[in-house]
């Protein structure tokens, strides 16, 4: 998994996501299936409890959603029905600063589950809600599923931005109309960023078909 560029993303995710947020009001619960993404994924990097777990979510998306306690346990509790995770020890410590604490595991079935979903790349992969958390499993994604993520939260940026300069008015005060601006920027500095991320991407796999033919 490439770690240097998840840091990047999740420090990325809460500047893009921050007007998103003011723009709705509030925060608001990540969707049950995303937030059972995000559980498997960050299992896989290895056993944790419910601490870790919402500590990991606030860090990928806290800025926009809100990651109670009253969601994440009833998503572990769903998971472990399914034979998705399990809380089965595996000879790790259960007491944590004095109190005990279960450990979730990720399971086999888990991790074909946790596979399945990072193969598919559709709307709602690129989509505010679900960004943050598919872009903090990119390392673990495949290449081509990867480009067309990232290809498509460039054009769901793209036209937020054209709708978002569309919607000036020639009434709007200098605070509003700033407002915009900023928003505007902001936009136009994630679509540079993606536009790298892209362009980064597509090098990699054209540099890694070149060495495949050459064997």
């Amino acid at each position: 998994m490439d770690h240097g560029l998840a840091r990047f993303g999740v420090q990325y995710i809460a500047a893009i996501y921050w007007l998103a947020s003011l723009r709705k009001g509030l925060l608001v619960p990540l969707r049950p299936k995303t937030l059972e993404l995000a559980i498997l994924g960050r299992l896989m990097q290895g056993p944790c409890h419910g601490y870790v777990l919402r500590k990991h979510l606030v860090a990928v998306v806290g800025a926009l959603h809100s990651v109670s306690y009253g969601s994440l346990y009833p998503a572990l509790r769903r998971l472990t029905e399914r034979g998705l995770i399990c809380d089965c020890g595996a000879g790790l410590a259960r007491f944590v600063g004095g109190r005990s604490r279960r450990v979730y595991h990720i399971t086999e079935l888990g991790q074909e589950r946790l596979m399945q979903e990072l193969a598919e790349a559709d709307s709602a992969s690129w989509a505010d809600d679900d960004f943050g958390v598919r872009f903090s499993l990119l390392g673990s994604t495949a290449a081509t599923t990867r480009i067309d993520i990232l290809r498509g939260r460039r054009e769901h940026s793209e036209t937020r931005l054209t709708n978002l300069l569309a919607s000036v008015q020639a009434d709007f005060d200098r605070y509003t109309t700033e407002l915009v601006r900023h928003a505007g920027e902001m936009i136009a500095r994630e679509l540079e960023w993606l536009d790298q991320l892209i362009a980064a991407e597509e090098a990699a796999d054209h540099g890694a078909a070149i060495i495949k033919e050459n064997k």
